[in-house]
């Protein structure tokens, strides 16, 4: 498999407002609403420092999400996720939706997420009290080192790191990079590949402001990867979840058309070219 590396321009941006998240008539009555509330809830959940509470209120606030956005989500081979396992899991990637479809599995997860996460309104207020580890890929070895120092601490805890192998949500095409699975064998983890579809239709953010309801996303949890075998294992794994991405024609995966979605301004990229 063959690539295309492309790097957009770096332009400086302020922080999102809501206004630049939502569209203006949703912002009451899905964003406010939801979001300002559970976020509440989950941040007072962490500041009292109990564990248990803290997982279920994420999932309190994933599972109102889904039903406040009427999604109609497909678990396919949760059943591969034994029970009281760690993983380090790694999901394909389209839009923020990504996320209240993976807090439906049976696991703790703790994420990897671009620092820029952060400034969001809403989101990054729960992403700093949770202590998820935030990193700039654009600046590889200092990523690195945060990871290295953030990572055992979570996993000691008994939490899933999550890692984005694409680190992108701009679609199917964008090549995996061998991180997360340099990390799984470092560590020791059996790594969970996990093929997320549709997310990108509820919410294309950064492309659109606008929540769609009624959409459906489509998880497919793929046979798990034995400790050790991760990074032997990338580009196999890598064609057998793009592969099963793009036989999903109900929930379609998402397509980087680069016409429509630009040079993704101040990142790089490298692209599948068969």
């Amino acid at each position: 498999m063959d690539c295309l590396v492309v790097t957009g321009v770096a332009r400086p941006k302020p922080p999102p407002t809501a206004e630049d998240l939502f569209d203006e008539e949703q912002l009451d009555a899905v964003v406010h609403g939801l979001l300002g509330a559970q976020m509440a809830e989950l941040v007072t959940a962490i500041g009292a420092g109990d564990e248990a509470r803290r997982l279920a209120a994420e999932r309190e606030w994933a599972t109102a999400a889904i039903e406040a956005l009427d999604v109609r989500l497909d678990i396919i081979g949760r059943d591969r996720i034994a029970p009281g396992s760690q993983y380090l899991v790694a999901p394909l990637h389209e839009g923020f939706a990504d996320v209240l479809a993976l807090l439906q599995l049976p696991l703790d997860l703790s994420w990897v997420i671009r620092d820029e996460l952060l400034d969001l309104p809403y989101f990054g207020e729960y992403l700093r009290a949770a202590g998820h580890i935030a990193i700039e890929p654009e600046a590889p070895r200092a990523a690195l080192r945060t990871i290295l120092r953030e990572l055992p601490p979570a996993i000691a805890t008994g939490r899933s790191p999550v890692i984005f192998p694409q680190g992108s949500l701009l679609g199917v095409e964008i090549r995996f990079q061998p991180g997360a699975f340099q990390l799984a064998d470092r560590y020791q983890l059996p790594v969970l590949p996990v093929v997320l579809t549709g997310s990108h239709l509820v919410w294309d953010y950064p492309f659109g402001r606008s929540l769609r309801r009624g959409q459906r996303i489509r998880l497919e949890v793929l046979q798990p990867l034995p400790p050790g075998t991760a990074v032997a294992r990338m580009h196999e794994t890598e064609r057998a979840m793009k592969s099963r991405a793009l036989a999903a024609t109900d929930a379609p995966a998402r397509h980087y058309v680069p016409e429509r979605d630009g040079l993704w301004e101040g990142y790089r990229f490298e692209l599948d070219r068969e």
